[in-house]
């Protein structure tokens, strides 16, 4: 028996023997182990923390590179964005509504409102989790401060699990109004994970972005599907506030993917070495924590509160996605279309130097992918194309109303095409209709509301279609409530002694109103009475005036009040007490 067990222990030892060799070997492992399948797949945050372990006490003021300094180190301007901004995140942040109010006032940004911040919780109850909540500080706060004038709409996943987050992104995705979509987060790559990367897809023209790892060489997951932008980092050098240089981040991820097919974008671009598969990262940003970026959270981290220097290839997926906001033409087609072109330095700053396990080098390399952005317009130049637009970004109609919008159609690359026009997001009794369509330069959108329209504030997508190429522009439809106002025919009239005059009053409905208006009148001299005929009225009612030899003589003006329910309106007229 003795020899047995002997045995089975050299066998077992042989075996772990053998697992350990085969992960040593390979110096871009992720987990130190088997990969996961997606039953046990978690994600994992992609944040550093500037002097992690030391942080207490932390600072009570902004440290780390400044939203200024971003902008000017990647050339973005200081305002624009449209739509909304989709961060998905696993758990919830508590306090990220006030964080982000501290962030944008220090910063001078826009304050946070209902308007432009939505935090939609996939789960009646959420725990929280500080890693995770500093991850939705940085992640929400970079949004805003890079697109201040886009939404930012924070999903919040029950746990890091792949259904959980899965499920949030579908969520996100099936929003007509969000342009972008931001996944600061990433696991190892897993043999089906291909058939996961349609949830990384829209009917809306979004684009997703995720961190592509904070270890060094190697693919991860979902920065390694081919429906995702793949952001990978860098280390910038200042000089004040100027960039002086921008080098490889060491802990960047990237590599060539084990199960994901090489896309076409790929392919056309030309990349040695992988082997008909995928390669990660597209692009790069801002991503070592002694260059990190300044973010405020109230959720204690590591027994922390306030300020934080934060790095992490999290940094560069939530305002990569804020670019794409501004300029709708982020994106992995454009994007290495842009690096085949002469003037392919006007879109990307080029990382020459540094190295993940894999060397940065000129064009495209698996530390930095096509480089940092130095635009926000990545359409090639001279490729046709074209984008349209409105000039009028919000019109307010009432039920039964109709309004217009000016479309424009903006050539680019010699586009001369004719555009299909067609726009979604209308509320059931909406009806819209295009001037011109198919259209060349422009077109007028006319939106017809029924009078059993829902009032409320709409985002319509207006969409262009030419061929392969499409673009897209966001306007909002406000429909306002039923309303009516009130008038008086005459507006002046006479009476003396013992008489009587007579004033017409018409309800005038406004967006379908069609109530009963109750009639009241204040500021008649004295001796004076006066009746409504008839009272309520859905028309006309007639007022007569009754005088007396006692009333004083004068010209008076008196409001006459209608009331419908909660629906107050006003009219004045004047009445003449004389002698004769």
């Amino acid at each position: 028996m003795w020899k047995l067990t002997i045995g089975i222990i050299l066998v077992v030892v042989s075996i772990i023997f053998a697992m350990a060799t085969s992960v040593w070997a390979d110096p871009f492992s992720k987990q130190g182990g088997p990969l996961l399948e997606p039953g046990g797949w978690t994600a994992s945050t992609t944040f550093h923390v500037h002097g992690e372990g030391q942080l207490t006490p932390l600072s009570s003021t902004p440290v780390g590179v400044s939203p200024t300094q971003i902008r000017t180190a990647y050339n973005l301007p200081s305002s624009g964005g449209s739509g909304t901004i989709a961060v998905i995140e696993a758990y919830d942040d508590p306090t990220i509504l006030n964080d982000l109010k501290t962030f944008s006032s220090q910063y001078g940004l826009p304050a946070p409102s209902n308007a432009d911040f939505e935090e939609h919780m996939m789960a009646t109850r959420i725990p929280g989790n500080s890693g995770w909540a500093l991850e939705i500080s940085l992640d929400v706060e970079w949004a805003h401060a890079i697109a201040p004038q886009a939404k930012v709409l924070l999903v919040e996943a029950p746990s890091s699990s792949l259904s959980d987050l899965l499920t949030a992104v579908d969520y996100a995705r099936n929003r007509s109004d969000v342009t972008a979509v931001s996944m600061s987060w990433e696991g190892s790559e897993f043999s089906s994970e291909s058939s996961y990367d349609t949830h990384f897809t829209s009917n809306h023209g979004t684009e997703f972005f995720a961190s592509s790892g904070d270890s060094g060489a190697g693919a991860n997951w979902p920065a390694s599907s081919p429906n995702v932008i793949g952001v990978g980092g860098t280390t910038l050098n200042f000089s004040g506030n100027i960039v002086s240089s921008e080098t490889a981040w060491s802990e960047s991820g990237g590599g060539v993917s084990a199960y994901e097919l090489e896309p076409t974008f790929q392919s056309t671009y030309g990349i040695s070495g992988t082997n008909g598969k995928r390669c990660v990262p597209d692009v790069s940003f801002d991503a070592d924590p002694n260059s990190g970026v300044s973010v405020y959270d109230s959720t204690p981290y590591e027994r922390s509160t306030g300020w934080f220097q934060v790095g992490g290839t999290s940094v560069g997926a939530p305002q990569w996605a804020a670019i794409a906001s501004m300029g709708s033409s982020a994106s992995n087609n454009n994007f290495y279309s842009d690096g085949k072109l002469s003037n392919y330095s006007s879109y990307f700053r080029d990382i020459v130097s540094g190295s993940n396990g894999y060397p940065a080098k000129i064009g495209y390399d698996m530390v930095t992918g096509l480089g940092s952005p130095l635009t926000i317009n990545f359409t090639p130049l001279n490729v046709p194309n074209f984008s349209i637009s409105a000039s009028k970004v919000t019109q307010t109609i009432t039920p039964g109303g109709s309004t217009t919008y000016p479309i424009f159609i903006n050539p680019s690359g010699g586009f001369t095409g004719q555009v299909n026009l067609g726009v979604s997001g209308l509320p059931f009794g909406a009806t819209p209709s295009f001037s011109i369509n198919p259209a060349t330069t422009s077109s007028v959108l006319q939106i017809t509301a029924t009078t059993a329209v829902i009032s409320g504030s709409y985002i319509l997508t207006i969409s262009g279609i030419s061929g392969l190429l499409t673009s897209t522009t966001q306007v909002t439809l406000v429909i306002g409530n039923a309303n009516y106002a009130i008038a008086s025919s005459p507006s002046s009239a006479k009476a003396h002694g013992w008489s009587s005059t007579f004033y017409t009053v018409t309800v005038l409905p406004v967006g379908g109103f069609s109530g009963m208006v109750s009639f009241s009148l204040s500021g008649l001299p004295p001796n004076t009475n006066y009746v409504f005929n008839p009272n309520p009225t859905a028309n006309t009612s007639t007022l007569t005036i009754f005088t007396s030899p006692t009333t004083p003589l004068g010209t008076y003006s008196f409001t006459i009040t209608g009331t419908s329910g909660s629906l107050v309106q006003t009219a004045i007229a004047t009445l003449i007490v004389s002698r004769y």
